[in-house]
Order: structure tokens, then sequence, then C-alpha cells
């Protein structure tokens, strides 16, 4: 229930900048315009979206098997999501002020729009995908699962590991976050990354002691 609300308040902070926007623009121009009728149908999409994933989102249960035991299990921070909404939202601010309070030319402020909603909508389907990502290391595999509108699993079994390894930004050393990449060989489908995590050093620590 705790994360219900949690979702939902989310998704209301998430769709609000937009309603404002658009009620905004409607006040203070007294008809429906095209930016004010693009960030209404923008925001009620984004509430519908969020009430949506606020009762159905479900981090994916790895099935383990009966002699299999689960060492370490993780989920993507949040965090970097949120901030790149949160950046885009000024664009967005810059977009509406430069339509509605200047007489400047309209692909202006429709460039500096299109700037705010790649930020935005960048941020937010990064949101959407962490909350359905699962990474897990057990004392056979490292896997990654991803389930929303299908279901992807990644895995790499103990014994076909050849290298792990950490890897941290300058902003993800600030915040405790990093990435532990799990390699079995060359190419794509033999790495499992397990991206944005909090604290990644117990779960890098996991995997190099079952390998030993």
């Amino acid at each position: 229930m705790i994360k219900i609300i949690s979702n939902l308040t989310i998704s209301i902070l998430v769709s609000g900048p937009f309603f404002v926007l658009g009620i905004s623009s409607l006040i203070i121009d007294s008809q429906l315009n095209l930016f004010t009728l693009a960030s209404l149908i923008i925001g009620v999409l984004l509430l519908m979206i969020g009430v949506y994933i606020s009762f159905r989102a479900v981090a994916p249960e790895p099935p383990l098997q009966d002699t299999e035991t689960e060492l370490a299990r993780r989920h993507p921070s949040m965090k970097p999501a949120i901030a790149r909404m949160i950046i885009g939202l000024p664009f967005l601010v810059v977009a509406g002020y430069l339509f509605q309070g200047t007489a400047i030319p309209y692909i202006y402020p429709f460039v500096v729009f299109i700037v705010g909603m790649y930020l935005f909508f960048q941020g937010a389907i990064r949101y959407i995908r962490n909350l359905h990502t699962t990474y897990v290391v057990t004392d056979l595999r490292a896997m990654k699962m991803y389930r929303f509108l299908w279901l992807n699993t990644r895995e790499i079994p103990v014994s076909r590991i050849v290298s792990i390894s950490e890897a941290r930004g300058f902003f993800e050393l600030l915040t405790n976050r990093g990435t532990v990449v799990v390699a079995s060989g060359v190419g794509e489908r033999q790495i499992v990354r397990m991206q944005d995590i909090t604290n990644p050093a117990p779960v890098a620590d996991v995997l190099r002691q079952s390998l030993a």
C-alpha cells in the first residue's frame, strides 16, 4: 500500500507541471491553442500511465531452483531517472513563457520545448524501466530480469564468468551508486549489467567469492 501511494504521488508530481502549464496558458490566452492542448494531453497521458503503473508495477521475481541460494538482490536507483525529469522541467517552463509572453517566432519556443520533452521523457522511460527491473546474484548465476509489456531475462552461470568489474562516474561516487558488469565472453548476450544500483561493492564481492 505504501508503495502504491508513493508511486501515485510521483505520478501526480510528474504530470502536475503539464497541467499547470496548460491551465496557465488557457487562462492567459482565454483560448485553446496548440501549446495548451499539447500540455494538457501530455499531462493526462502521464497521469493515466502513472496510475496504471502504481497499481500494476511489480518488480519481477526470479524463479530459483530448490538447491539455489540467493546471495544478493538489487533494483536500479530511481535518482538518475527523477533527476532527468527535473532537469527537463525548466526547459518546458521557459518554452511556455517564450510562447505566451513574447512575440518571437514560434520556432524558438518549439525547439526549447522539444529539448525539455526529450530530457523529461528520457527520465520517465528510465523510471518505468527501473520499476520493472530486478538484479539477482545466487550461488549458481548472475541474473537480470525485466518484465513490463514483455519479459526479458539474461543470466550467466557462475561457472562461466570470466570477468567482474565495477563502473562508477563522478556523480555515482557521490551518491554511492554504480554498475556491476559480469561477463562470460565477448558480445552483448554474454554480459549482464547491473546498472545504477546502490552500494554496488558488496554485489561485486559476492560474485568474486562465488567465482573463487
